[in-house]
């Protein structure tokens, strides 16, 4: 998967939870839906019925996408490999599946092409095989796939199953994101910002932040704010991105929240506030934000005079031990400068938070 954007900087490669965003939205497609959980919700069919599919009419489902293929249709056919593929209506069978979707795709027809590709990449009824999965893609992608083009384009970043090809990355993103895939255009803005496969192009990369960003997809909105915040010496500039961080952060995004109040901590494009830094924090880390819980803990332990709080430094460091072993390590320094009342006071403390968010592990010393 092609590496993102992170908050922080235009440049650099994005954490891997906005990697996996970026394909949580790609999925088997039953081509005259979205994908196949459409399918089971509401599935509208295109030329083999005209009812719904609800979860108890898998049968009645089959029937017609059988009756459709029988008379030679391919987006039935495509439509019957999903059910033999997922197990709806029918005993599941992959290699049916998998002929199914070739004869639909021998039609013509990209959304079988797709799915073909999605079940070589993944390895269903056989080993994954993505140089087969690459060649399936393209077929789709010159088809104006706009998903098949997407995931073709990742697989040239990542040079998986096909040399790794940057210029090739960028031209199919940028079909994808033609086309309207909220997801390839986010992909498509970080290849121009770093320069990868052609010409480094800010301006490009934000037209394309800011078409993905009115799909509502929010990496968008975080990768503009790391654009606006990279220009230091533009007052306006670095207002807006904070002020879009804020907005991120008031509506309950965690890592926006966290960005927030490391932004106070330090007076980066909004004064400087230990109070407002911590608030914001304190926020993120409720939401398991695990560098929130840690910085958090560290502005307690580092600061001087009456701020400094080694108890609720230990708090937060108990709950961030579960999952780091920095924190383990920082725990272990700062109990040392407690007496055994203070690390019990910050063991109950740290229980108190872990129960406004479900912690399942128990705290301990």
């Amino acid at each position: 998967m092609i590496t993102l954007g992170k908050n922080d900087d235009s440049s650099e490669p994005a954490a891997e939870r906005a990697d996996r965003a970026a394909l949580r939205g790609m999925r088997w497609r039953c081509f005259c839906a979205a994908c196949v959980s459409s399918l089971l919700l509401g599935l509208v069919l295109g030329d083999s019925a005209a009812e719904p599919v609800e979860k108890e009419k898998y049968a009645q489902a089959v029937e017609a996408f059988r009756r459709g293929a029988d008379a030679g249709e391919a987006l039935a056919t495509s439509n019957l490999g999903v059910m033999y593929l997922k197990g709806f209506g029918v005993e599941q069978d992959y290699d049916r599946a998998a002929r199914l979707f070739e004869t639909a795709a021998a039609a013509g027809l990209p959304g079988a092409m797709f799915n073909r590709g999605m079940m070589e990449l993944r390895g269903y009824g056989r080993a994954a095989d993505p140089g087969q999965a690459a060649a399936w893609f393209k077929r789709a992608a010159e088809l104006d796939d706009r998903e098949a083009q997407f995931f073709l384009a990742v697989m040239c970043s990542q040079g998986e199953g096909i040399p790794q090809d940057f210029a090739c990355a960028r031209r199919w993103f940028e079909a994808s994101a033609q086309a309207g895939l909220a997801v390839s255009q986010f992909n498509l803005a970080m290849l121009l910002l770093r320069g990868d496969g052609g010409e480094r192009d800010e301006i490009s990369a934000a037209d394309w932040l800011q078409r993905a960003k009115a799909q509502d997809y929010e990496p968008a909105v975080h990768q503009l704010a790391s654009i606006e915040l990279s220009h230091r010496d533009d007052p306006e500039r670095l207002a807006r991105g904070a002020d879009m961080v804020r907005g991120l952060a008031e509506q309950g995004d965690g890592e926006a929240q966290l960005r927030l109040g490391l932004m106070y901590l330090v007076g980066q494009a909004v004064p400087a506030d230990l109070e407002e830094g911590r608030f914001w924090l304190r926020e993120a880390a409720l939401q398991q934000v695990i560098e929130a819980q840690i910085s958090l803990a560290t502005s307690y332990a580092q600061t001087e005079g009456k701020a400094r709080d080694l108890v609720e430094a230990y708090a937060w460091l108990s709950i961030a031990a579960q999952r780091s072993e920095i924190a383990q390590k920082a725990l272990k320094e700062i109990g040392e400068d407690l007496s055994e009342a203070e690390r019990q006071q910050a063991l109950d403390q740290a229980r108190k938070y872990a129960d406004r968010f479900k912690v399942g592990a128990e705290l301990t010393e």
